[in-house]
């Protein structure tokens, strides 16, 4: 892990050079490390072993051929590659085993080498499907086959954000260490990279001797339940715990807590995916064991402490120690505390000529209010148009409870529908969304806007009660994206690029097949 983390950190510093992309034509951010294995001992004795994930950003204004990671332990005989601060001679700077690791990666040797060859263009690469580039990592040393890469079951996958960023996700990087598990301590990382196409590739660009931190302190994360004393429901409160590490001198740090806000199970802190709730002060460790610091419990902000379906959404913790440029990240913690207020057993909006019917069916009813109902036409935002109380005695019901309401809506547009339900102590929290088309709109499946300027589409399904399967095709056939199993009677599709795509869409009861085709003209 702590090999993993050097090299995402090293990736931070190289993204930090103010000429790195007039140089290399590349930047590197947004490094996240995740240990999940590891330190552990082999049966021998005499080797430990990590397993950890990265995930990191490179931006590039014109695409590489080659990256390359390899990190040392600081002072134990290590020599940067580059002439670091000094000149850099493209035609003969790249590292061999004459530094780096040839097996079991021991001292003066480098215990991080992993990189990717013949990676695709960013234009090439979906902004809504990974790409999966596993056949892309590296499996022997340009320049100096002898040298062992670290990349023994490793996966990798990227998705381009923008227009030039590639986001990569890297799963079970493998690194085993000479001699029995003990303190790592610093790490210093070269990092370098190249456009060449074809033969031997020389490191146009580079940087070098890059100190890290990679596993200290410990973090762990609970999750911790209270009880409303009123309501007598349950919600969320979180604790946070750091370790420093036994033989390392003491440390400052700063942690963060962040949200998965949308809930996709993936970590990106400092993006709009995800919502920060917290930042610690700067925390002093002692040194060795005796620094451990624990902050909490503190109850999470609303919606998320205690609202459905926010209050189910992962919590994660990044903590920075001064003087490392990276951040160690603990484990996404899914929460459970929160009691549901109800369970919706199902919620349809149908049309009937100038009416929308809606049903909606609750399973289970506790401390119940009841339901605003919303609706939004295609022209506007969304309006509450009336209030349906709870059926259930006191708000409380086990047995199913079933609600009809008629809308007068004869707008020719598509209009959506959605329940706000509301607790008896005024906490709330939203159902599915359902699409109705516009009166007088005959297709079974509607694609709107079409064509769609910016990228963005929706699509509506005939019926409410039918499960789909639903694949979206560009031009030439190729799947982009799949869903399976769609129950709902909608789906919203965004950063698509500019050209004709195909939606097939079975009903997985049936059989049935429909067909629709739209455009992206993207200004």
């Amino acid at each position: 892990m702590k090999k993993i983390l050097l090299f995402l950190i090293v990736i931070c510093a190289f993204a930090s050079m103010n000429t790195a992309k007039a140089q290399c034509e590349i930047d590197i951010a947004h490094v996240a490390i995740t240990k999940t294995w590891g330190p552990q001992d082999t049966l021998s004795g005499t080797n430990c072993t990590y397993v950890f994930d990265a995930s990191f950003d490179i931006i590039t204004n014109g695409g590489f051929k080659y990256m390359f990671f390899h990190s040392w332990q600081t002072g134990a005989g290590y020599v940067p590659s580059f002439p670091c601060g000094g000149t850099h001679t493209p035609s003969a700077d790249i590292p061999t085993s004459a530094t780096l690791g040839t097996a079991i990666n021991s001292v003066g040797k480098s215990f991080l080498d992993f990189g990717f060859i013949n990676l695709p263009a960013v234009s090439g690469i979906s902004t809504t499907i990974p790409l999966n580039v596993t056949a892309n990592i590296a499996t022997a040393m340009p320049g100096d086959a002898s040298v062992v890469l670290n990349n023994a079951g490793a996966t990798a996958t990227v998705i381009r954000r923008g227009t030039d960023t590639m986001h990569f996700e890297v799963k079970r990087i493998t690194i085993m260490l000479a001699g029995p598990c003990g303190p790592l301590g610093s790490i210093s990382t070269d990092i370098w990279g190249s456009n060449s196409a074809s033969g031997v590739p020389k490191a146009q660009c580079y940087i070098c001797n890059r100190l890290q931190n990679f596993d200290n302190p410990g973090i762990s994360l609970q999750e911790t339940c209270a009880t409303d004393g009123v309501t007598g429901k349950q919600f969320t409160r979180w604790q946070v715990g750091l370790q420093n590490g036994s033989a390392n001198p003491a440390i400052d740090v700063v942690f963060k807590v962040y949200i998965d806000k949308d809930n996709d199970g993936i970590k990106e802190p400092g993006t709009t995916q995800d919502t920060l709730i917290y930042t610690s002060n700067s925390i002093h460790l002692a040194a060795g064991g005796a620094g451990f610091a624990s902050v909490g419990p503190v109850t999470l902000p609303s919606p998320y402490c205690c609202i459905a379906p926010w209050a189910y959404y992962g919590i994660y913790v990044t903590a920075t120690v001064a003087g490392f440029s990276n951040d160690i990240e603990s484990f996404l913690v899914i929460q459970s505390c929160a009691t549901l207020p109800i369970k919706l057993r199902s919620f349809d909006a149908n049309r009937n000529k100038s009416n929308v019917d809606l049903k909606w069916v609750t399973e289970i009813e506790d401390n119940n209010k009841g339901f605003y109902v919303e609706r939004m036409l295609s022209n506007g935002g969304w309006e509450q148009i009336t209030f349906v109380a709870s059926q259930a005695p006191n708000g409380n019901s086990s047995s199913p409870l079933t609600y009809t309401l008629s809308d007068f809506n004869n707008s020719k547009g598509i209009s959506q529908y959605r329940l706000r339900q509301v607790d008896i102590d005024g906490k709330q929290g939203y159902s599915q969304i359902r699409s109705v088309r516009g009166e007088g709109q005959k297709s079974n499946t509607i694609i709107y806007p079409n064509p769609s300027g910016d990228g963005k589409v929706n699509i509506v399904f005939e019926g409410t009660n039918s499960m789909r399967d639903v694949s979206l095709m560009d031009v030439s056939g190729k799947t982009l994206k799949q869903w399976k199993g769609v129950t709902n009677n909608n789906i919203h599709i965004e950063n698509l690029n500019a050209g004709f795509y195909t939606v097939r869409i079975v009903n997985v009861e049936t059989g049935e097949q429909v067909i629709e085709k739209f455009i992206v003209n993207k200004r």
